[in-house]
């Protein structure tokens, strides 16, 4: 593909990403249980019926999205939140409750 379309397109690039890390049902299962306010890993664990290594591993890709933190990011136990709430627009856009 030339340059010229590249660039046409480059700016969606994070809107992609976005997308991609929206299209597991786990990380969206996540985001919904922390619309109502921080959780413990265990409580979003039990809300999703998941192996704590799994929850983990989606739980990471979406801190490094910064979607999602620690309340005390010092502190291994600590809740996580929602940092960007603005997600949360998206899911009921695509009519999930939240």
């Amino acid at each position: 593909m030339n340059n010229r379309c590249e660039k046409r397109y480059e700016k969606y690039s994070e809107y992609a990403k976005l997308f991609e890390i929206l299209s597991n049902p786990i990380r969206i299962g996540i985001i919904v249980s922390l619309a109502s306010g921080p959780k413990k890993t265990k409580e979003i664990r039990e809300f999703l019926g998941v192996p704590q290594p799994l929850l983990s591993q989606h739980a990471s890709i979406l801190k490094e999205m910064g979607i999602i933190e620690k309340v005390d990011r010092f502190n291994v136990k600590s809740p996580c939140r929602l940092k960007d709430k603005s997600i949360l627009s998206i899911l009921r856009a695509a009519g999930i409750e939240v």
